[in-house]
């Protein structure tokens, strides 16, 4: 290999860009040297990448200064195929994250391009170079003639959009995470470099999450099933063959290789074993390597990597073939039209349902003014506006992005705008209260400044300069210092741990955000009342909180004894508090840490998610034994990982102590109200009015 060193830039500077730099990192040969993201803070961006790459705000500025080899792009797909032609055109070679392109046409401009000036260009195939789709590939001579594949993906849902826009619908994620479970039903039907291609014979798909396709290639049937919604989550690729049959498993068990007709007696009863030994032995392997293994990026990934760049130095073509490019992008666009043409009928149906919904639905109360309310699309939002509109209050959400028909509360009116950024005038006129509830809940600290505090600061600081005069804030019960730290229960007088990063971003930018609402204001004369949250859980579709335990296979281990109590906040219970903060706002408390009251013991916690998962079998494991597996495993993280604090188990599970005099009696007062007001209630979105019960 030559013993030049390329140049390596990346576009976008966001999670996924981390996994490639320390995928990067471990090639010889290649060097990162800039990093472009027009958002997150250059502070942020060395904390990531490092203090010695350069850092900026565009890629046209980047590609003339950095002057970079090789340009990954890792920015949201719709920005790829521009990005991915900018680097070409400046002499980069690329390499492009999933999906591609969104349409053939692009993927082939893109491609062409790139042979027009003698670079390179390469695709995100990367579970293809991992263990199992390395290795699944060697054993295709064994199973004779291809009969049938199917390549099988779920996935777990995700609520954020890169962008930060709000959330990403399931059609959305579906067409990015499409080119995973595609190329991989294609590698199946790859020989000697040569890629046959796919035609599309039937398709059914929901905007729900779902994906099912029977596909052709070279005559024979192959099935693609994608799932938002199935579990477990599972990536295989199954392929039957005339001799045979093999499974790769992308999630953990390897491959499981079947040669051999298989029809008599002898064989079909000695299967089930063969497949069991080797799906242990391949569970075991894959666990091993990910705990020890020296690439701490996506599996997969730095092997490709070094395998273009290799193709870079003239050793060897690209790993990815131009013609799997192609074909990957053809059937993920005939898919991706066909759940785009879904979403938009389902879009249609919808919005004729929340017409007919609002067509019956009661006016708000002549007289009062509006609510207006931040994170109103959230799991706590969703409720408190449902409470407020059903009490008669008129309801404004500020939201980042519209949310769908489906997705609306009936009777609420939806503005979009982007909370640090400049918000309409007109969102706050005739308001009066904002309830404040948007607040970033995963990320790291960059995307909590921004999402909690700086949002924070300027939602409340154009309300006091708009002449609003009332607030409720939502912050979080953990901003407290522990009880154990202050020798007692902590009430709502205790001091908060400001500035204390070491909590965590997500305490951090709560307690940061607390103070900043305190001096809004002071400084524009408004009152607040801030409503300290508890874990917040549902008791209607019950999902257990973390301290109560964890769930390993078909067993859940609930942490500590039956009668211990564990603090939580049912969000029916947060919604009516909140409703009666705007309605009594005067007589109301500067400040309440909302937990249920009294707190509900660990067994009728328990007993909800049984009758919520009957599938569940239960073990108790006491806090004495906790915390004897927790020294355990602080030694031995301590000798295989020195450089890292080790993982405090018994502290995961421990529940902290608090006063709850004050939420009784907040929440009494709340549930006395319920009955009090419009009327409308009944007419509106019966599914997030049952009450809550209290322990």
């Amino acid at each position: 290999m030559t013993d030049k060193v390329l140049k390596i830039a990346i576009l976008g500077g966001g999670k996924m860009a981390g996994q490639h730099a320390a995928a990067i990192a471990t090639l010889k040969n290649a060097r990162l040297v800039a990093v472009a993201d027009p958002l997150i803070p250059e502070e942020d961006l060395k904390t990531r990448f490092g203090a010695g790459v350069g850092f900026y705000r565009d890629a046209e500025t980047l590609l003339k200064e950095a002057d970079p080899d090789v340009v990954h792009v890792v920015t949201p797909p719709a920005t790829h195929v521009d990005l991915a032609r900018l680097a070409l055109e400046h002499g980069a070679h690329v390499y492009v994250e999933k999906p591609f392109a969104l349409s053939e046409d692009d993927a082939r401009a893109v491609l062409q391009l790139a042979d027009e000036k003698g670079l390179k260009a390469c695709a995100a195939h990367q579970v293809l170079f991992q263990d199992s789709g390395r290795k699944y590939r060697d054993y295709m001579h064994l199973i004779g003639d291809v009969v049938h594949v199917e390549s099988y993906f779920s996935f777990k849902t995700v609520r954020r959009r890169a962008d930060g826009k709000g959330s990403v619908t399931p059609v959305e994620q579906l067409i990015d995470i499409l080119p995973h479970p595609v190329y991989l039903l294609l590698s199946a039907f790859e020989k000697d470099g040569v890629t046959p291609e796919m035609e599309l014979r039937s398709l059914d798909v929901s905007p729900q999450g779902e994906v099912r396709a029977l596909v052709s290639i070279q005559g024979r049937p192959a099935m693609l099933v994608v799932t938002l919604r199935g579990r477990p989550i599972e990536s295989y690729l199954k392929i039957v063959a005339t001799n045979g049959s093999i499974n790769a498993d992308f999630i953990l068990a390897g491959v499981t290789r079947l040669p051999g007709p298989g029809a008599s007696a002898p064989a079909v009863v000695l299967r089930p074993f063969s497949q069991a030994r080797q799906m242990v032995f391949g569970s075991l392997a894959t666990l091993f390597k990910m705990f020890f293994r020296r690439h701490k990026s996506y599996p997969g990934l730095a092997d490709l990597l070094q395998g273009f760049y290799a193709s870079i130095h003239g050793e060897g073509s690209v790993p990815v073939t131009r013609e799997s490019i192609i074909q990957t992008v053809k059937l993920c666009e005939q898919i991706g039209d066909r759940l785009m043409e879904a979403e938009r009928q389902a879009e249609v149906e919808a919005a004729e349902a929340l017409r007919q919904a609002e067509a019956a639905l009661a006016p708000p109360e002549s007289g009062r003014k509006a609510i207006l309310v931040t994170g109103g699309t959230g799991f706590l939002g969703r409720e408190v506006v449902t409470e407020l509109r059903g009490r008669g209050w008129s309801v404004r959400v500020l939201a980042r992005r519209m949310p769908a028909f489906a997705q609306r509360v009936p009777g609420v009116e939806y503005i979009e705008a982007d909370l640090v950024g400049e918000l309409p005038e007109q969102a706050f006129t005739d308001v009066e209260a904002v309830v404040h509830l948007a607040a970033e809940t995963v990320g790291g600290k960059e995307a909590h400044e921004r999402n909690t505090i700086r949002a924070t600061r300027n939602v409340l600081d154009t309300a006091g300069r708009l002449g609003i005069r009332k607030v409720i804030d939502t912050s979080s019960i953990a901003v407290h210092k522990p009880s154990s730290e202050v020798g007692h229960p902590l009430s709502e007088s205790d001091p908060v741990d400001e500035g204390n990063l070491g909590r965590g971003p997500y305490v951090w930018a709560k307690a940061e955000a607390e103070r900043i609402a305190r001096e809004l204001g002071k400084a524009h004369g408004f009152g607040t009342r801030t409503v300290r949250l508890g874990p917040l859980v549902d008791y209607r579709h019950f999902t257990p909180p973390g301290r109560l335990g964890r769930e390993v296979g078909p067993l859940f281990v609930a942490a500590g004894t039956p009668s211990s109590e564990l603090s939580v906040c049912d969000v029916t219970t947060a919604a009516q508090v909140i409703r009666y903060l705007v309605e009594r706002f005067d007589e109301a408390p500067s400040v309440v840490n909302l937990v249920e009251a009294p707190p509900p013991r660990r067994r009728d916690l328990v007993r909800r998610l049984r009758e919520a998962r009957p599938d569940l079998r239960f073990m108790w494991l006491p806090f004495t034994v906790i915390r004897m597996l927790g020294g355990m495993l602080k030694v031995v993280l301590r000798l295989l990982k020195p450089g890292k604090a080790p993982l405090d188990l018994y502290s995961a599970f421990a529940s902290e102590r608090y006063q709850t005099n004050l939420a009784e009696t907040v929440i009494r007062k709340a549930r006395e109200q319920e009955g009090i007001g419009s009327g409308n209630v009944a007419g509106i979105g019966a599914e997030h009015r049952s009450p809550a019960t209290a322990d």
